[in-house]
């Protein structure tokens, strides 16, 4: 297993800026209780925005984690999908130092050493939806106690359903100027061994890019599982610059299931937010058509 220094790899991202609270002072009774209040109110509101940044910090590591685990280095000029995690942990405002924990995490070096391992759970929920969970944790008893409790307080329950998917790799791509149309990008990666599909992103018009030029198209790729890393290295070889890649679950087409009643709809949304704010939940997936 190639080893690198992380620091070395990550010295070139930023800690973003603490943020301030203002301050403020207060000379009577009546506007000092007011005044309190509203600090009460303000310091709940900053925990839970606090609180809900954390998760977020946290599931942008727990990919850069797996990303070393399943490619097999910490360094990413040798391990593309992690290159990919860092770049959209980097976008997401994670802190240098989380970046270089989960890395060490993923090599198993360090203090940072630990036994996480990914986890597939399986469950159907409300309407009759497949649901598959992915979790990255050192835990699997708490993990599996969590994702059965927030199967069963939304009246779904835990069944085998990966029958209802399949595994893929994909990739987000932004092809490279000279393409100046879908068909240019299409030819162009026809010959790249592994993809299965590929399709235009249609973004909207407010969507701006990192930098003062004009983005390229994006596209969503689908490869074959064993051919992902290599995809996306012909990608980038071809000029494209990769935004994302990695491995999901995708629905076969004759298992979709579509919901109109409202309220089951509703039962849904729940429980996939429920699952998906639980701390080792990495992805979710279903199989509801859209």
């Amino acid at each position: 297993m190639l080893r690198c220094s992380t620091s070395r790899v990550l010295s070139v991202l930023e800690s973003p800026c603490a943020s301030r609270l203002p301050t403020r002072t207060f000379s009577h009774a009546r506007v000092m209780l007011s005044g309190h209040n509203k600090w009460s109110t303000i310091k709940h509101d900053k925990a839970k925005n606090d609180a809900e940044k954390n998760k977020l910090i946290n599931k942008f590591a727990s990919q850069v984690t797996i990303a070393v685990k399943s490619g097999g280095s910490g360094d990413p000029a040798m391990n593309i999908r992690l290159q990919s995690a860092i770049d959209l942990a980097f976008k997401n405002n994670v802190p240098k130092k989380v970046i270089e924990g989960a890395i060490n995490r993923g090599l198993g070096i360090g203090g940072e050493k630990n036994s996480s391992e990914v986890c597939v759970y399986e469950g159907i929920g409300p309407g009759g939806v497949a649901y598959v969970v992915e979790c990255l944790t050192d835990n699997k008893n708490r993990s599996i106690a969590l994702v059965r409790s927030a199967f069963n307080k939304i009246g779904g329950s835990m069944t085998p359903t990966l029958y209802f998917f399949e595994r893929k790799g994909y990739l987000v791509v932004e092809s490279p100027k000279e393409l100046t149309s879908e068909d240019d990008v299409l030819d162009a990666v026809l010959e790249i061994d592994g993809v299965e599909d590929i399709k235009l992103v249609e973004e909207e018009e407010s969507n701006v890019s990192d930098t003062d030029e004009e983005p390229g198209a994006k596209y969503d790729v689908i490869t074959e599982v064993q051919m992902n890393n290599k995809a996306a290295n012909a990608f980038k070889e071809k000029g494209f610059k990769i935004h994302e890649m990695g491995l999901e679950y995708i629905p076969n087409p004759d298992t979709t299931v579509q919901v109109t009643d409202e309220e089951v709809l509703a039962k849904i949304e729940k429980l996939t937010n429920t699952l998906e704010e639980l701390d080792d939940v990495t992805s979710v997936y279903t199989n509801i058509s859209e």
